[in-house]
């Protein structure tokens, strides 16, 4: 009966560092006060040796709960609490879990403690309050830390901190179950002349460590650390790099540079086409007819129509476009816009949209995801390399919708090109086999001339000139016919239904959409076909989901 909480207890007799030892408390009444003979019975019952009478009747009669030795007991040491010890492998955190005493056991002690230390070679980093609360709490039955060693500080170059960010691949915020608010757009961080946009920190020096061993922990030396790289309209000053100009501030190749921005309220008449080696931002909107044109990227807060726009980088319509089949949009990074409609847009990266994409021609080299509107797809011509995730594709009155996913756009393209190029060709050799058959009559004749004959051989070689080029151009459709193969990675997720009537392929795999649609799917190519599997929000395939945004 050992406890280290003893209160209430009238005495206690347990087994410590090879004795028996007994402990008498002062006595609550004196009715509750201990007899020798009480003791002596526990004794037999824990098969402890006798010892005189006299003796236990001393420490009954002291009674002041200190901790008195009564004979050598060595069988009782299997009723102490168990210690096992665990250390990490880089020799930098040794923990122990104590297994609670038997009856008869006493409690863990400092001794017993220190002496597992010393077994275990522990003598650095021991955290003295760990192993006191062992002591007096009686943590039984849990791993707690009792040493740590001291990590070694790794020497460090001086490196370049940013006052700005570099993440400009996803600028816009996350919300929860991996959809994204596309309202806030932060493409362009605008800095003013004479900020600080780049600070180059003081190199770390290596410190060695020492591991709960006592050991030294050597340190690795300092590597030659980062430098401050301007760019254009910047400086460095000092250990910063400061802006000369204000504009929007970007790493290009390493090399911190500030574009300058253009900000209108309005393309129109009064300012003309805009045509400029930077960012553009358009806090109305664009009229008709004009164009826009930046090796930066483009920000337009209001819808625009029959627009030509160009972005070297990001194109933001905080709107959307109805481009009335005369809108034109062209790309270099991504695009993010609430809607498309009646527009061409060829995207180099992935295009995001909060609204519909709606009787477009659309072709993008990334991904592309409608999330937070209405999210569909309903006519015209959808191309992307990658993924597609939307909430519908088509119309109940069956809008000729047609999405092509897992191929690049340019490959399908002049895949297509190619084949009508064969079918020009073969109509050119149909007529040109047409007058062959007029000059070899004419020649049949009595009356042929030297021109007739001439014109015959001139027939014949072109006949055979577009052989040659038919044959030349099927061989490399059939080449292309290999290459157009879908990426396994690519895929159509579709939350709510693909309506009949919709055209869904991969590369040159046809998916066919009966009657009833298809509802809550997913499409993938696999092995010359395409597999169709159910959506589920709550198990979404590994692979799909790790390709969306959101938390992983």
């Amino acid at each position: 009966m050992s406890s280290n909480n003893d209160s209430g207890k009238r005495f206690s007799l347990y087994y410590r560092n090879g004795f028996a030892v007994l402990r008498v408390y002062p006595p609550a009444s004196p009715d509750n006060r201990v007899f020798a003979e009480e003791v002596i019975n526990r004794m037999k019952i824990l098969e402890i040796p006798m010892v005189r009478m006299i003796k236990i009747e001393e420490i009954i009669e002291q009674a002041d709960g200190s901790v008195n030795k009564l004979v050598e007991w060595p069988a009782g040491a299997h009723l102490s609490p168990h210690i096992q010890v665990r250390i990490r492998e880089d020799r930098m955190k040794a923990e122990i879990f104590i297994e609670p005493p038997k009856i008869g056991g006493g409690g863990v002690t400092e001794e017993i403690l220190q002496h597992v230390l010393r077994d275990n070679r522990i003598s650095s980093g021991i955290d003295k309050s760990a192993i006191e609360r062992c002591i007096l709490s009686e943590c039984y039955n849990e791993w707690i830390c009792v040493a740590q060693g001291t990590p070694a500080v790794d020497g460090r170059g001086g490196q370049v901190q940013y006052n700005f960010s570099l993440a400009t691949g996803k600028p816009f915020r996350e919300l929860p179950f991996g959809r994204i608010d596309l309202k806030e757009l932060n493409f362009i961080q605008y800095k003013e002349a004479g900020d600080v946009l780049a600070e180059l920190q003081a190199p770390v020096e290596p410190v060695d460590g020492t591991d709960i061993f006592g050991e030294r922990v050597e340190a690795k030396a300092s590597d030659e650390g980062e430098s401050l790289v301007p760019g254009d309209n910047t400086e460095i000053k000092g250990n910063t790099i400061v802006a000369l100009e204000s504009g929007n501030v970007r790493l290009d190749r390493g090399a911190v540079i500030v574009e300058p921005v253009v900000t209108v309220n309005n393309v129109d008449y009064e300012t003309g086409n805009l045509s400029f080696p930077g960012s553009v931002i358009v806090k109305g909107h664009v009229a008709d007819g004009f164009s826009v044109k930046a090796s930066g990227d483009i920000q337009i807060a209001k819808s625009v129509g029959r627009v030509h726009l160009e972005a070297g980088r990001n194109l933001i319509l905080q709107s959307g476009i109805n481009g009335d089949k005369e809108g034109h949009l062209g790309v270099g990074g991504d695009l993010y816009a609430r809607f498309i409609e009646s527009s061409f847009a060829e995207v180099k990266g992935s295009a995001f949209i909060s609204g519909s994409l709606l009787n477009s021609t659309v072709k993008i080299d990334g991904d592309l995801l409608l999330e937070g509107g209405r999210c569909e797809i309903v006519g015209g011509l959808t191309v992307v390399k990658e993924w597609v995730k939307c909430r519908k594709i088509g119309s109940l009155y069956e809008a000729k919708t047609n999405v092509v996913a897992g191929v690049p756009p340019k490959d399908l393209d002049e895949f297509f090109d190619a084949l009508k190029e064969l079918e020009n060709l073969r109509h050119i050799q149909n007529e040109m086999d047409k007058q062959l058959a007029y000059y070899t009559k004419q020649c049949s004749g009595p009356e042929a001339t030297p021109l007739n004959y001439r014109q015959k051989d001139q027939a014949e070689a072109q006949v055979r000139e577009a052989g040659v080029k038919i044959a030349y151009t099927m061989k490399k459709i059939q080449q292309m016919r290999k290459e157009l193969i879908p990426s396994e990675e690519s895929f159509i997720l579709v939350e709510d239904i693909i309506y009949s009537g919709s055209k869904i392929s991969f590369g040159l795999l046809e998916f066919t959409v009966d009657q009833r649609g298809a509802k809550k799917t997913i499409l993938q190519a696999r092995d010359g076909r395409i597999k169709e599997t159910g959506y589920n929000p709550a198990q979404i395939p590994e692979e799909i989901r790790k390709a969306l945004p959101g938390p992983k």
